[in-house]
C-alpha cells in the first residue's frame, strides 16, 4: 500500500492511497483542473474518492469527479451540507465497512465543526498493511492496532495560536475546537499501538501557527525509529 499527498493545507487537501490495482483519492479540495494536473491526468484511474466533510478545501471537486464518472463517497451529513447537489454521491456511515478490490475502508467519526465528519481506517487484505487517516478534527477517540501508516492532522501549536495578533478571540476558539493541536496529537499517538508503524504523516499544518522543522525534530525524538513525513502544500 502506498500513501501520497497531493495537497495538504487550508488551500486544499488531496491524498492518494493505492495497492497497485485499486486507487482511492482521499479528499478532493482542489479545483478539478488542478486535481487532474496533480494526478498526472489519470482521473479515470481512480477507483473512488472518499470525502471526510463538506468544507471546500476538502470537497471542492466532488461534483466534477461525479460528472467524470468517479464514485464519490461521503456521509449523509456531508452530502446534505455540500454547496453542490450531491444526489449522485454514495453514502457511507461510521462503523460500516466498504470494500474496494483488496482494500477495506472502515469510516469512523471525527470531531470538527461540520455535520458528520469522518476519518478512515484502510486495510490491504493482501499485505496486511493498515493506514489510519484523519484530518480536520479537534481530537480522536479511535484506537487501532496493527497499524502500518498513520496520516493525521497536526494543525497548530497552542502557544503560536495564543500569541497571534492576526486572529480574533472568536476565531482562535473556533480553531481550538475544530483542529488537532501539536501536543494533543502526540498524546493521542502515544496511546496507539505503534509497534508496526513505519511512517507517520503529519497533515494540514497551519501556515501561521506551525513550525515544520521543529515539529519534525520533536516527532523524531518522541517516536524513534518511525519515519516522520511533513505533508506540504
Amino acid at each position: 500500500m502506498t500513501f501520497a499527498s497531493l495537497a495538504s493545507s487550508s488551500k486544499g487537501n488531496a491524498y492518494v492511497v493505492s495497492d497497485g490495482d485499486t486507487t482511492l483519492l482521499l479528499e478532493c479540495g482542489l479545483t478539478f483542473k488542478e486535481l487532474q494536473k496533480r494526478l498526472g491526468y489519470q482521473v479515470s484511474g481512480l477507483t473512488a474518492c472518499l470525502v471526510s466533510h463538506e468544507h471546500q478545501d476538502h470537497a471542492k471537486a466532488a461534483a466534477q469527479l461525479l460528472k467524470h464518472g468517479v464514485p464519490v463517497y461521503m456521509s449523509y451529513g456531508t452530502a446534505a451540507a455540500h454547496k453542490d447537489a450531491m444526489d449522485a454521491a454514495r453514502i457511507m456511515r461510521a462503523g460500516e465497512a466498504l470494500r474496494f478490490g483488496a482494500l477495506t475502508v472502515m469510516p469512523f467519526r471525527t470531531f470538527h465543526n461540520t455535520e458528520e465528519p469522518l476519518g478512515f481506517l484502510i486495510g490491504d487484505g493482501r499485505t496486511g498493511e493498515r493506514l489510519l487517516f484523519a484530518v480536520d478534527t479537534a481530537n480522536l477517540g479511535v484506537r487501532a492496532d496493527r497499524l502500518t501508516y498513520i496520516a493525521v492532522e497536526c494543525n497548530y501549536e497552542a502557544a503560536l495560536l495564543e500569541y497571534s495578533d492576526r486572529l480574533t478571540v472568536a476565531l482562535k476558539e473556533r480553531i481550538r475546537h475544530s483542529h488537532f493541536e501539536l501536543s494533543d496529537v502526540i498524546r493521542w499517538l502515544h496511546k496507539q499501538d505503534l509497534s508496526g508503524v513505519l511512517t507517520i504523516y503529519l497533515l494540514h499544518l497551519s501556515a501561521a501557527h506551525s513550525r515544520a522543522a521543529a515539529w519534525e525534530a520533536r516527532f523524531r525524538q518522541e517516536f524513534p525509529g518511525i519515519n516522520i513525513v511533513i505533508c506540504k502544500e
